[in-house]
């Protein structure tokens, strides 16, 4: 299978873009090697064939400094990047200085060959071996769960590692809000090797010319989970290098990967959903990229928090609201099945079927929110269990815009382009927005925003959502998409949505669902926002 796909890369990268000549104009792309990437990805250029093309063939490589024609055997770059079109030099500007970073977007492209590339380069490079032992907390002096005050904010974001300047502005705005703590739900780019965890989440440098990204840090703590992607290097990169970064500020390190904030009103629980998201290969101790699996959790953190964070008295002996959060989602419209079913039954048999929860998930990169929903799955596998689904994988990772492939309970999405990126074969590929949320609990409610970053000095072009060719994300500026209130001691129904507000310009309506639809009676006037926004 692997062999295959290396030939088609192969096929692919000998197309060479269509040559033609400019107005006589012939330069060298080695000879701008010494001098800039805008020099080099503006200026109509020759291959080293000797043609010249409208569309420079030469590619600029950030981690070296160097400018060489595109398929030269003297590119360096494992991507490289350029513009498709030399003459638009607004847009050269934006993707040179988006190139300070250890990744551009389009570097984790599905149909870019260089991009294809290195995902297949980095599964075979660190695929094999034997998965790294789940820890637990036992033996650790810690339980896993950890006192908050009545009065927290949490700011959160998923699938966030990309390493790039969209990644970096979420960490930055998230830093904003000054939250006491902050968590990631998982997937740092390719493989959450330990240098990509260096590089894309604590912030070194990964050479001289170029500048890491860091996770903000919140000031009472700092919480990692796993995630599929961790688990493609076997988890070695994430138990070794993320997980003792994280936990309590303080507090020596995140024991494991799963635990629990609580306080007075509020249960917020983080899930492993990683460990056991790819199948293992029956003959070699190696993971298995082609079979990811429904992701059920391992029977330690079942019993964990069946004892210890106490679900099995949720809605019963303990009335608190529970929030979970984890990488893979229960159920979406925008896959045929409902792969990832494994957690979800093994929740089902701790809490009861009519006790409302809210589950924040990622692994999808688009931001979406559903009905209250409290059956899912498949024919052959329903699961009843309660809950407010709200999907935001939109944290780094750049996603083409996606529509739904199903209508059940979706209510909002995000579907806006961010936007388009030149591929190296030829062609461009949009992306939607990157962004995160807050939950701000005070007592018994939470409020949760749900927040994208705004086009850099709020440029927009024609449509007036994407952001100008010519700029990037703001790292000060951020859209607001929604935002929700619960509440918490609804006793044997659980959790209560009692006000929400969504932003209908930024925001698509799913199926036919819609926000508040329902049984639940919705105290607009009671629970009215402070800030004087009409609903």
């Amino acid at each position: 299978m692997l062999a295959i796909l290396f030939l088609l890369l192969s096929a692919a990268r000998a197309d060479e873009p269509s040559q033609v000549e400019v107005e006589g104009v012939v330069s060298d792309c080695t000879a701008k090697s010494a001098t800039s990437c805008f020099s080099c990805v503006t200026t109509p250029q020759s291959t080293y064939f000797g043609k010249v093309v409208i569309s420079t063939p030469c590619r600029w490589c950030p981690a070296t400094q160097e400018c060489h024609a595109y398929g030269s055997l003297y590119d360096s770059c494992s991507i490289p990047i350029h513009t498709s079109d030399v003459e638009d030099t607004d847009f050269a500007n934006y993707v040179c200085e988006a190139a300070k970073y250890p990744h551009v977007a389009s570097d984790f492209s599905n149909t870019d060959i260089d991009a294809l590339e290195q995902w297949v380069i980095q599964y075979i490079d660190n695929f094999k071996g034997e998965k790294h032992a789940f820890p637990s907390y036992e033996g650790t002096g810690d339980t896993g769960v950890y006192e908050i005050s009545d009065k927290v904010s949490i700011a959160v974001a998923s699938d966030w590692g990309s390493g790039t300047i969209e990644s970096a502005a979420v960490a930055s705005l998230m830093g904003k809000h000054s939250p006491d703590h902050t968590i990631h739900m998982g997937d740092v780019y390719y493989e959450s090797l330990e240098a990509e965890i260096k590089h894309q989440v604590f912030g070194e440098k990964p050479n001289e010319f170029q500048e890491g990204v860091t996770f903000p840090r919140g000031k009472d703590g700092t919480w990692f989970l796993n995630a599929n992607h961790e688990m493609l290097s076997l988890g070695n990169g994430y138990f070794d290098t993320l997980l003792p970064e994280g936990g309590m500020e303080g507090g020596g390190g995140q024991k494991a990967s799963y635990f629990e904030l609580e306080n007075k009103h509020w249960k917020v629980i983080g899930l492993d959903t990683g460990y056991n998201s790819y199948a293992t290969f029956s003959h070699i101790d190696a993971i298995d990229e082609l079979k990811e699996t429904d992701s059920s959790m391992e029977d330690e953190l079942v019993k964990w928090l069946n004892t210890t964070a106490g679900l099995g008295e949720a809605c019963a002996e303990d009335d608190r609201g529970i929030i979970l959060l984890s990488h893979h989602q229960p159920f979406s419209d925008f896959i045929a099945d409902d792969a990832y079913l494994g957690p979800p039954e093994q929740l089902s048999k701790m809490i009861p079927a009519d006790c409302k929860v809210v589950w924040i998930t990622g692994h999808e990169h688009q931001f979406s929110m559903y009905d209250l929903t409290t059956k899912f799955g498949t024919d052959e596998r329903e699961v009843e269990l309660s809950v407010y689904h709200r999907l935001v994988g939109n944290g780094g990772f750049p996603q083409p815009a996606q529509t739904p492939s199903k209508h059940t309970t979706l209510g909002w999405y995000d579907n806006r382009m961010y936007k388009s990126f030149p591929l190296n074969q030829g062609g461009e590929e949009g992306y939607v927005y990157n962004g995160y949320f807050i939950m701000a609990l005070q007592d018994d409610m939470v409020t949760i925003e749900y927040y994208t970053f705004e086009c850099e000095s709020g440029t927009k072009s024609g449509d007036g959502k994407s952001c100008d060719r010519a700029v990037g994300p703001s790292m000060e500026e951020e859209v607001l998409l929604a935002r929700e209130v619960f509440r918490a001691g609804g006793g044997k129904e659980g959790v209560e949505l009692v006000d929400s507000w969504i932003n209908e310009d930024a925001m698509t309506k799913g199926g036919e669902g819609g926000m508040l639809k329902g049984a639940e009676k919705v105290y607009r006037q009671r629970h009215a926002f402070q800030n004087g926004q009409k609903h």
